[in-house]
């Protein structure tokens, strides 16, 4: 086991407390197209970069989400890498990036979009999908979307699908436009680790031109303006062509040796979410997967931080905090998912792996901020942020200090009194 030094906990609640979350993009051009709970904002991008020495020129980002730190970057003139896994995220992330937008071309392209879906009255077909639990079928005593509401999203498909070619770089922004509106149309919201049925669902009257009109109404009064209000800026760096999908502990391999300057990032939090399974209205609905295969393949490309499933058995990091929370789960008699410990040891590994493979990859004193939270499981609180450091330790990276940003309640199936301390781990590559 490689020695690592006692690590510094400073307290930035002040300073991070509002950034660590998605509200704060709320109103900002671009970010607000599609909010994510589990983002942080474009200010603690900013101020990130604002506390280097001099601005870096090269940024990486292995888990993009919605792309909040490449767009960040790409308003402040800094070149940025990322990965993300979720084909959904990635289109997303791909329209705010685009910087060729016509806003005029847009606007009439609105305004034709607007014209076919008030002529629309013929029945549209369940769409040619695997999963059964989206739509209101015979025999079924619950569903997603209500048929109103199912036709109104499949005129909008049906118009999306038929564009032509040459306006194929506005197919995203049709899509994330529909993307936005999917769970505040349907019968269900995001609840933590799942969606679930809103109270009284069965009262949703929402009509199948109310969808038409949420959807014209977003992509005029919001990407339209967006897209407006960008229109002059001279763009120095262009990230859109730096952005990849796949699994980042394996394309972390791809980047050029010896090029990166600063990575911001915030990999999913070890508290046994499943994105595949929150996000699935987006992922069926707007074609991404169509068949289970299709789903049980996207999960499996993510990093192990859930038990949705079955995870392999490895050889955790030999770190103290790691081992010792190891040795309190294998005492519990009835953890809630037998995987769990499996899970944390996979989570932890996958971590490894990228700070191994991302270390060529970075310049001789480059800079790492991981936004992490501590989980809590059997009871007993995971020091995700320490262990992460740590693991970094013996991978070539010297830990500054973990900064606070905020505290946050653990689930309810613990009886744990503390909160779970959400933090920024600061990170520099040691100079060999």
């Amino acid at each position: 086991m490689i020695e690592t030094k006692e690590i510094v906990y400073k307290d930035c609640r002040e300073l991070y407390s509002d950034l660590v979350s998605f509200t704060g993009n709320k109103y900002q051009p671009l970010h607000r197209w599609y909010s994510l709970v589990e983002g942080y904002s474009s200010e603690f991008v900013r101020r990130i970069l604002g506390e280097q020495e001099k601005m870096p020129e090269v940024c990486f980002d292995p888990f993009m989400g919605v792309g909040t730190t490449a767009l960040t970057c790409q308003d402040l003139g800094v070149k940025c890498f990322g990965i993300e896994n979720s084909p959904f995220f990635y289109d997303v992330i791909r329209a705010k990036l685009r910087t060729d937008y016509d806003p005029y071309e847009f606007a009439v392209l609105i305004d034709e979009f607007e014209a076919y879906l008030f002529s629309c009255e013929h029945s549209q077909p369940l769409p040619e999908i695997e999963t059964k639990t989206l739509f209101e079928t015979e025999g079924r005593e619950r569903w997603i979307f209500n048929d109103p509401v199912r036709e109104g999203i499949t005129d909008i498909l049906e118009k999306m699908n038929s564009l032509p070619v040459s306006f194929n770089k506005y197919f995203n922004l049709f899509k994330v436009a529909l993307g936005n509106h999917l769970v505040g149309i349907s019968n269900v919201f995001r609840n933590g680790k799942c969606l679930s049925f809103k109270k009284n669902w069965q009262y949703n009257n929402i009509q199948r031109k109310e969808v038409h009109k949420l959807f014209i109404d977003f992509c005029r009064n919001v990407i339209l303006i967006d897209i407006r209000s960008k229109a002059n800026i001279s763009v120095r760096t262009h990230n859109y062509v730096n952005v990849f999908r796949g699994d980042s502990r394996e394309l972390v391999n791809n980047l050029p040796d010896n090029t990166i300057d600063i990575v911001i990032t915030s990999p999913p939090y070890l508290n046994s979410r499943d994105y595949t399974d929150i996000y699935r209205l987006e992922l069926w609905m707007l074609g991404y997967v169509s068949k289970f295969v299709e789903e049980r393949k996207l999960r499996s490309s993510a990093l192990t931080s859930h038990v949705q499933i079955a995870v392999e058995e490895k050889d955790s990091p030999n770190i103290p905090e790691l081992n010792e929370f190891l040795d309190h789960l294998s005492t519990v008699p009835s953890l809630w998912n037998k995987n769990i410990p499996n899970m944390v040891k996979g989570y932890f590994c996958d971590m490894q792996s990228i700070f191994e493979n991302l270390h060529p990859k970075l310049k001789p004193g480059a800079m790492l901020y991981i936004n992490v939270s501590n989980s809590a499981y059997g009871n007993k609180i995971c020091e995700v942020d320490t262990i992460i450091a740590k693991i970094a330790e013996t991978k070539g990276y010297e830990a500054l200090e973990i900064r606070t940003a905020r505290f946050i309640n653990s689930s309810k199936q613990q009886s744990i009194a503390s909160k779970l301390r959400e933090s920024v781990i600061v990170l520099k590559k040691n100079v060999i």
